[in-house]
Formats: structure tokens, C-alpha cells, sequence
């Protein structure tokens, strides 16, 4: 007698397919974690890549950047380099000619704002109006100020109803970028010893670049190919970080002066304060003292 237990074919054909679809779907099921394993590995590969370099750059920066250093002829003691036209510099100040930021202490930041700023004068009638500008090549709105006002800025130069002082900062360095803020500084001190004719439309082509490379900063090659387009070769100054010291200097001192961002710009000794329009503002500067 035939036992009752006793599987049919077909029923025997429905188990076999079922552990095949068991089978494969477990394969499925290894595989897609053996993809998401590959997936997540060169992922951390690529974060690792990434802090090796931005590491490796950073280290390299900073072995790379002496405390100490010289000063271009034409800076004052604040890190200013004063336009007294589009195409002259003013002369620096008398016996500074080095910095040493060894024992530099990091300046405190009160929270206060600044109601002056060192070296910021009211010029006497007969004489051209102060600008000082407090500035950094990674800052949005400083580009934007400058693109706005340097026309204007040039044309009040080059009638002698202005002077325009810049001090670029270090404010927004980043290794990322390779700190592009303190390494166009330098670049611009380079210019302003070296090429003072050009200081005034290198500075301005440098935050006109600003456009382009949204924050990313210019390479020192493109910097040394920018200056090379006015005529200027700067780059044995460029390679050699001359005046990153004396950059980081005027990030101290700009510090010191309680400047909390950029721009800070002072005219006459008083801070611009953006409730009038700058050449409203400056123009009513100049009316004072003629």
C-alpha cells in the first residue's frame, strides 16, 4: 500500500523551485552587501585621500612660513600700503623694514567695534581726503566693494582729492585654498616693491577674480601670470612667501584695531558705515576740506 506521505512530481518540481528562488535570492542579497561594502570603502578611501592632502598642504604651508621677515619700502608699521595716484605709492614709514611675529600675542577680541583705527587721520583743508581700506582677497564683499568703487576710487587718485591706503588681511585663510588670503597678500606686497606702478590695477584684477572662482582663490602660477600680464615679474617673490610674515602682521595689527570683518573702510578717520552711499559719503569728505 502507497504511503500518503508520498510528495507527487509536481509538488517535488515547486520545492525545488522555491529553494532555487531561496538560493538566489540570498545571492542577491550577498551581493548587494559585498557592493555597498566596495561603495563605502572608496568612499572612506577618498575621505582619507582628501585629509592626507588637505593635511599634507597645510603642513607644508606652515613649515614653509618664517615668523619673521621684511616689510616692502612703501608699508607703514599698520600693514598699509597707501595709493597716492593709480600709479604711485606713497613712502612707507621711515625705519620699518622687518617684522618678527615670534612673540606675537593673538590680540583679544572685545566684541566691541572699532571707533577708530590706528594711523586713520582727518586730513587738514588743502589736503586729500584718507581712505583706508581693510580688506581680504577671499572675501566676497570686499570684490563687490572694489567692483563697485574702484573706478570711482581711481579717478578721485588720480585727481589728487584722495589717497587710498589698503591693508590686506589673512582673515579668511584656509588650506583648502592653499590660505589664499595671506598668499594674494604677499603677492600684492611683491607688486608694491617691486612693480608700485602696477599695485593699483593688480589689486583690482585680483578681486575682479573674484567672479570666477567664487572663493577657490588664484593658484600662485595664475598670480604670477597675472602680474605678468602688466609687465611684472614677481615671481621669485611669490615663491619664496617674502612677505607672508609681514602679511600675518597686518592680520595682528587689523586684530589689535578690534576690525571684525571685511571691508572696513575709513574715510577721513570715520568709519563708512553704509548708510550713505560710498561716493555720496566721500565726495562730501572731500567738499570739507577744499
Amino acid at each position: 500500500m502507497a504511503s500518503s506521505n508520498k510528495q507527487t512530481k509536481a509538488e517535488r518540481q515547486q520545492i525545488a523551485r522555491e529553494k532555487a528562488r531561496q538560493m538566489q535570492e540570498e545571492q542577491r542579497r550577498q551581493e548587494k552587501r559585498r557592493s555597498l561594502m566596495v561603495r563605502w570603502g572608496v568612499v572612506g578611501a577618498v575621505v582619507v585621500v582628501i585629509a592626507v592632502v588637505v593635511g599634507v598642504i597645510f603642513m607644508n604651508s606652515s613649515r614653509a612660513i618664517p615668523e619673521a621677515g621684511p616689510v616692502p619700502s612703501a608699508a607703514n608699521e599698520y600693514g598699509g600700503i597707501a595709493l597716492t595716484s593709480t600709479s604711485e605709492l606713497a613712502p612707507g614709514d621711515e625705519g620699518f623694514t622687518e617684522v618678527d611675529n615670534a612673540e606675537a600675542a593673538q590680540p583679544e577680541n572685545t566684541g566691541e567695534a572699532a571707533t577708530s583705527v590706528p594711523g586713520g587721520e582727518a586730513r587738514p583743508a588743502g589736503e586729500p581726503a584718507q581712505i583706508i581700506v581693510y580688506a581680504d582677497a577671499n572675501c566676497v564683499y570686499c570684490a563687490d566693494f572694489e567692483q563697485q568703487n574702484s573706478g570711482q576710487m581711481a579717478e578721485w587718485l588720480d585727481a589728487g582729492e584722495v589717497t587710498v591706503e589698503y591693508r590686506m588681511l589673512d582673515y579668511l585663510d584656509n588650506p583648502a585654498t592653499g590660505n589664499y588670503s595671506s598668499r594674494a597678500g604677499n603677492a600684492l606686497a611683491c607688486m608694491a616693491e617691486q612693480s608700485p606702478e602696477n599695485y593699483n590695477s593688480f589689486l583690482t584684477q585680483i578681486f575682479a577674480s573674484y567672479a570666477t572662482k567664487q572663493g577657490e582663490g588664484l593658484s600662485d602660477d595664475e598670480l604670477q601670470e597675472m602680474a605678468s600680464g602688466l609687465g611684472a615679474d614677481i615671481s621669485g617673490c611669490i615663491d619664496g612667501n617674502e612677505y607672508r610674515p609681514f602679511v600675518t602682521h597686518t592680520g595682528l595689527q587689523a586684530r589689535e584695531a578690534q576690525i571684525a570683518g571685511t571691508p572696513s573702510v575709513w574715510v577721513q578717520g570715520e568709519n563708512w558705515d553704509q548708510s550713505t552711499p560710498f561716493a555720496e559719503y566721500v565726495e562730501g569728505k572731500i567738499a570739507e576740506l577744499s
